[in-house]
Order: C-alpha cells, then sequence, then structure tokens
C-alpha cells in the first residue's frame, strides 16, 4: 500500500476535510438504524469520540505527516431484512503479522492513490480483506478522525449499513478470522471490563475468549453508547478514574488473541508482512514481555492501537 508520504499531492488538509463530508443518506434506511446514524453525523462526543488525545496533529511524534487510514464499521442485521439482531463486521489479524498482531479490529486500511475520500479507502479495504460485496454497503456517516500515536495514522471511522449481509471470509494472510459479530454479545454486561496498562485505560469486550480492546474497543463502546444500545456495566467511578481496572497483560494471557505488543511497546516500525519464524507458530504475550514492557520509556498510550 502507499504511505501519505508517496501521495504528495493531497495533503493532511484534504484528508481531514474529505472526511467531514458526510455521504448522502438513502431512502431506505431502516428505522433501527436512525438514531446511530442521526448521532454519528451530528458529531456527538462520547468515550473515545471525545478524547482530546485523539485529536489529529499536524505531524507526528517523529515530524512525519500523519498517515492516512479509515475504518469500516459495518452494521447489519444477521437475517439481512431487519428481523435479527443487528451485528458488526470484525476480523481478528493474524498472529503472525508483524503489527497488529492477534488483534480483533475493524476491516480498514491507509489510502491509496486509487481513492477518493475515506469511504472508497474503508470500503475497498474491507472488500480487499472480507471478500464482503461492495454493493451491500451503504455508508451513512463519517465519525470524527482519531490519531493513533505509534502508528502515526489519521484514522476517519466510515460507519456504513449492510443492506444485503453475505458470505465473507478472511481473503488475504492478514486475518485468520471474520465474522458477524451480534451486538446482543457486546452489550452483555458479563463480557464487558476495563483494562489498563500504567497510566492508560480503556474499554473492552470478551468474544468467545478473544479480547477486543484499543482503538477498536474505544470505537466499539463509543457506537453502542451512540446507538443507544449499551447496558450498564460499570461502577461509577470516584474522582474521575474508573473503580476497577484488570491489567492488559494479564487480560491478554488468557486470552486467545495470540498478541504481540514487542512491537508496540519496543518501537519495532516493520511493516505488517507475516513473521517468518519456522519453530514458531504463533506470537503470545508471555511473562518475559511483560517484565521487559514494564521497564520501557515508551508511553503507555502508544499500546493503544
Amino acid at each position: 500500500m502507499n504511505s501519505a508520504s508517496d501521495l504528495p499531492e493531497y495533503s493532511l488538509d484534504d484528508w481531514l476535510a474529505a472526511g467531514s463530508v458526510q455521504p448522502v443518506l438513502p431512502d431506505d434506511l431502516p428505522d433501527w438504524l436512525e438514531p446511530l446514524v442521526t448521532a454519528a453525523r451530528s458529531g456527538v462526543e462520547t468515550g473515545i469520540l471525545g478524547d482530546a488525545g485523539r485529536d489529529v496533529p499536524e505531524s507526528g511524534p517523529g515530524g512525519e505527516q500523519p498517515r492516512y487510514s479509515a475504518v469500516l464499521i459495518l452494521i447489519g442485521h444477521g437475517d439481512g431484512d431487519g428481523g435479527g439482531d443487528p451485528t458488526v463486521l470484525l476480523t481478528h489479524r493474524n498472529p503472525r503479522m508483524r503489527t497488529h498482531s492477534g488483534q480483533i479490529a475493524f476491516p480498514g486500511g491507509r489510502r491509496e492513490s486509487v481513492d477518493a475520500s475515506p469511504i472508497h479507502t474503508a470500503v475497498r479495504e474491507a472488500v480487499e480483506e472480507t471478500a464482503c460485496d461492495p454493493g451491500s454497503i451503504v455508508p451513512v456517516a463519517l465519525l470524527q478522525p482519531l490519531y493513533i500515536d505509534r502508528t502515526n495514522h489519521a484514522v476517519i471511522p466510515v460507519l456504513a449499513w449492510w443492506r444485503t449481509p453475505g458470505p465473507v471470509h478472511p481473503a488475504t494472510e492478514e486475518s485468520d478470522w471474520v465474522r458477524p459479530v451480534p451486538v446482543a454479545d457486546l452489550v452483555a454486561p458479563k463480557v464487558r471490563s476495563r483494562i489498563g496498562f500504567l497510566d492508560w485505560h480503556g474499554p473492552a469486550f470478551s468474544i468467545d475468549g478473544y479480547l477486543l480492546w484499543g482503538f477498536t474497543g474505544g470505537v466499539v463502546d463509543a457506537v453502542l453508547n451512540l446507538a443507544g444500545w449499551e447496558q450498564p456495566w460499570e461502577e461509577p467511578w470516584q474522582d474521575g478514574q474508573p473503580v476497577d481496572v484488570v491489567d492488559l497483560f494479564a487480560a491478554l494471557e488468557t486470552s486467545r488473541n495470540g498478541e504481540n505488543l514487542v512491537p508496540a511497546l519496543l518501537g519495532d516500525e516493520v511493516g505488517g508482512e507475516l513473521q517468518q519464524s519456522p519453530d514458531q507458530d504463533s506470537v503470545t504475550v508471555s511473562t518475559t514481555t511483560r517484565a521487559t514492557t514494564r521497564d520501557t520509556t515508551r508511553s503507555a498510550k502508544e499500546v493503544d492501537g
């Protein structure tokens, strides 16, 4: 994929301006989706969407212009005609990937020169990653741009209605599963938690033993809140801080993610290619990794991505 530096004719201001243009709504937008779409288009700030630390800077930590990226938040119904439960399409990153290994994520990625807007980026990436039918995707809102400092990405989440849900599967080696996850499985208080590392904490979800957290977990949390689907799950905060925070590494060690946080914490800037380790089928967070990360001076927020 092309990086922002490969596209000198397209500036950060261009990217952010394109992210402020809301798509035209379809006449057949279902009633059950309207509250979420209305809130998303109005710029309501909640959770990660109200975090000033996510504002996109003019340049990243190394002085480089942020990379332009978009993710697709594809919301559908299980039976495709509005009679089932709402779902959101998620992927699980291959644990052998160099970046974001083992994480649950939305389909998405960097802008390429063929992309006229963040919507084009998000839809193209989703089709490439999941083999979903682009004709079934109806963009309905653009959320505010969010910054991921450890990867220097300016990410624009694109909310879309999956008008006619169809078969999906991992279409590249980047993911080892792709599935529409029922919203009912995300709002149940028993699957929700708050995880943290040093001075960072964020919402998390348990999905069949996998841990959804970080950037994607924060956006899912915000979407549930905007839609009015969220159920009470957390004790009231005290003095501006959450009462119950689970250690990030402890949570990952008991999950099925197979996640490797060493590149995130130690600054490995290698691309997204697969790790070629013939004697290692997957990468997991080990006790040694935890000990190493406790000594690092990198910001805890740089883990969240």
